[in-house]
This record gives structure tokens, C-alpha cells and sequence, in this order.
């Protein structure tokens, strides 16, 4: 007769099925472990494991087996030593951030990037007493004379979000480390294996797992990926602020992954081919796209990058409200914001990502009225490619 037996079955329906040793059970894929605790043999076993004497797990926010699995995937796609999971993207920048920086410090950034990390750096970084620079990613001139004696951090994006500006993420980091920062950098538009920061010297790699690692537009996540000393610097900012992941959306990462090389290998190729049209339609004024042989950059990034993204952006003669026309027209391609999914999806930053900058600072930056931003997905590409056409016809 089992121990329970005795219990009523009040008792029984709580309790029945806790404590399941699953340590004899293998799987091609990793089990979703939906639980915010543990159970333990002892008092001084629970407490070994809290205070890191031993290996096991205390509660979800400080650990999970699921989200481990999608750590250590991301860490050996990246490069790296060890990976953090977050709630989201900005998440992941908050922590770094404020990991490395406290009130009265300074960071130098790219102007050239992501609307919400823009808005993230001047007012609630500013707010919390952290100021930060913002510079041409490609001027080190600039770059150099931004730096101060409080500056902790360099920041930026391999290809800038959206006008597809690059950095040289090489250069980026000798100038850090010369001068005692770290360099951050957001690897969203270029995940593996187009391009691994860290083996350019970057400290800490950032995604917004929400984008192409997961590639359905089904999660929100976020991820950060360094060495173990790096990640160790970074987890109490990960744990008592609670920016955690859910295991759940850890494994739809998990699964989104596995799929991440065939789908940007189609989606850079479909990109390429949709920047080389878009280039020589009598509509658009300029079509920026990192693998264009007319992009000023090209030389470079042949040698930065695998493969030149699935993001593209191009600018449409007659302003704004011919811009907004081609969206609406557009019956394929979605009109959404987001990037990386298996769908094709068409945003306008002006009114989207940098709507928090203001007009002259988005027109310092080259986020234009009439500059749209596509993100390719997997269809097929004469149907993209005719999407565009029809919606472009004016």
C-alpha cells in the first residue's frame, strides 16, 4: 500500500504525481518544465543549492531545466561561455546595462540603432542618472572623442536598425578594451551563423529573441550570450530584477532554432535578389541592403558577414503618404512591425520603432518619411517580388 493511501482524496488530487523522478527518460527534445519550484531531500541540500555549494535547481527565477537547455543551445551558437534568457529584448539590454553601470556613468552608442533601445538609453537610462552619447557608428574619430572617464560602455549593431548601416565590430571592441569599456552589441538582424560578435572581440552579445531565433512571431524573448565571467557580472540584474522567461516560450525558442540556418539561408538569398530589383525600380528613390554591390560598404561587409541579413529598407518617391500607400496595397507582404519571421513583414519606422525620436533626430539618423523596412520571409520570391510591384505601381 502507497503512503498516499491513507490521505483523503482531497488530499490525493494536490499531491498525486509530484516529485516524479524524470532522470531515467530521454528525448529527442527537451521537456517542458512548467514549475516556479522544487523539491528537496533536506533542509542543507535546499540551502547548498541556493547559495551556489551545489548543483540543482530552487525556484524558476533563478533557474530552470528547460530554460538551461536554451541557454546552452544559445551560448554554442553565439560562441560563447554561458547565455541568459529574458522576457524580452529590452530586457536583455536593461540588464546589461545596469550590470555595468550605475548612476553618473556613460555610454557610448550607435545612433544607428533600434528605436526602443534609443528611447531606453536617453530617457530611462538618462532618468536613473546614466547618460549616454549617441555617434556615427563608422566615424571613430567621433567615436574616440565621445568616450569620457566615466564611460563603462560601448554600444551598437552590427547592421543598423533600419538603414542597414554596418559597424566594424572589430574596431568597435579594440576601441573599447583600449580605453577599459565593454562593447555590447545587439545581434538581432544578423544572428548565427551570418555573423558571431564575440569572435570580433564583443563582450556581450544581445538578441531579441522575439525576431529570426524564434522566427514565428509567436514569443516574446530576449537573450544575452558571453563568457562565463561576463554572464556571472550580468545574472543578479537578470534575477532581482525578474526579467525572466517562461519556460514555455524557452522551448518554442528551443524549437524555433532549430530551424534558424535553412530559414535565413532563404531569406538572405530572397533578399538579395528582392534589393537588387527594388534598386532599379523607377519608384524608389534608394534601396539599402548590406549585399548590394552599390552599397558604399560592401568591400566590408563581404569580410564581416556569412550572408547579408533578410532585412532590407528602401525609400519611395513621393513622401510619406506614397509610402503609406505602398503598405496598404501590399496583399502578401504584412504590414506590421517585428522582423525575422517565416512571413514577410513590412514596417514604417518613422511611425513604429523610432516614432519616440523626434523628426530632426530621425532625419539626422536617415529614418526618412517615406523609408519603409522589410523583413523577407520564406515565400516564394517571384510571388514577393510581384507583391511589390502591384503595390509600387503608381
Amino acid at each position: 500500500m502507497s503512503k498516499s493511501s491513507k490521505w483523503d482524496i482531497q488530499s490525493r488530487l494536490i499531491h498525486r504525481g509530484s516529485g516524479i523522478d524524470f532522470s531515467r527518460v530521454r528525448t529527442p527534445n527537451p521537456p517542458i518544465f512548467q514549475t516556479s519550484n522544487y523539491l528537496y531531500e533536506d533542509v542543507e541540500g535546499g540551502t547548498d543549492i541556493l547559495v551556489g555549494k551545489k548543483e540543482g535547481y530552487i525556484y524558476s527565477r533563478y533557474s530552470n531545466p528547460t530554460i538551461d537547455s536554451l541557454n546552452e543551445v544559445l551560448a554554442d551558437i553565439e560562441a560563447g561561455d554561458a547565455a541568459l534568457s529574458f522576457n524580452s529584448g529590452l530586457a536583455a539590454i536593461s540588464a546589461a546595462i545596469l550590470a555595468y553601470c550605475k548612476a553618473g556613468d556613460h555610454v557610448v552608442a550607435s545612433a544607428l540603432i533600434y528605436g526602443g533601445t534609443y528611447h531606453l538609453f536617453q530617457e530611462q537610462m538618462g532618468r536613473l542618472g546614466i547618460e549616454t552619447t549617441f555617434v556615427n557608428p563608422t566615424d571613430f574619430t567621433e567615436i574616440k572623442g565621445a568616450i569620457k572617464n566615466n564611460t563603462r560602455v560601448l554600444y551598437t549593431e552590427p547592421l543598423a536598425n533600419p538603414t542597414l548601416v554596418s559597424s566594424d565590430i572589430r574596431q568597435w571592441a579594440d576601441t573599447a578594451h583600449k580605453h577599459h569599456c565593454k562593447l555590447l552589441v545587439d545581434n538581432t538582424f544578423t544572428p548565427p551563423p551570418l555573423f558571431q560578435p564575440l569572435r570580433s572581440g564583443a563582450d556581450v552579445v544581445i538578441h531579441s529573441a522575439t525576431k529570426y531565433l524564434g522566427g514565428h512571431s509567436d514569443l516574446t524573448g530576449g537573450a544575452i550570450i558571453a563568457s562565463h565571467k561576463e554572464i556571472e557580472n550580468i545574472s543578479p540584474a537578470l534575477r532581482y530584477f525578474g526579467g525572466i522567461i517562461s519556460p514555455f516560450i524557452a522551448w518554442l525558442l528551443l524549437r524555433g532554432v532549430r530551424t534558424l540556418g535553412v530559414r535565413l539561408e532563404r531569406q538572405c538569398n530572397s533578399a538579395f535578389r528582392i534589393a537588387q530589383h527594388l534598386e532599379k525600380h523607377p519608384n524608389i528613390l534608394k534601396a539599402n541592403y548590406a549585399g548590394l554591390p552599390s552599397n558604399p560598404q560592401y568591400k566590408f561587409n563581404k569580410k564581416q558577414f556569412r550572408q547579408f541579413s533578410g532585412m532590407l529598407s528602401f525609400e519611395v518617391k513621393g513622401g510619406f503618404s506614397r509610402a503609406k500607400k505602398v503598405m496598404q496595397k501590399l496583399q502578401l507582404i504584412q504590414f506590421t512591425v517585428s522582423l525575422g519571421d517565416v512571413a514577410s513583414l513590412i514596417s514604417h519606422p518613422a511611425s513604429t520603432s523610432h516614432v519616440y525620436l523626434t523628426p530632426a533626430e530621425r532625419e539626422s539618423i536617415g529614418v526618412r518619411e517615406n523609408l519603409l523596412r522589410l523583413s523577407v520571409g520564406i515565400e516564394k520570391i517571384e510571388d514577393l517580388i510581384a507583391d511589390l510591384d502591384q503595390a509600387l505601381k503608381y
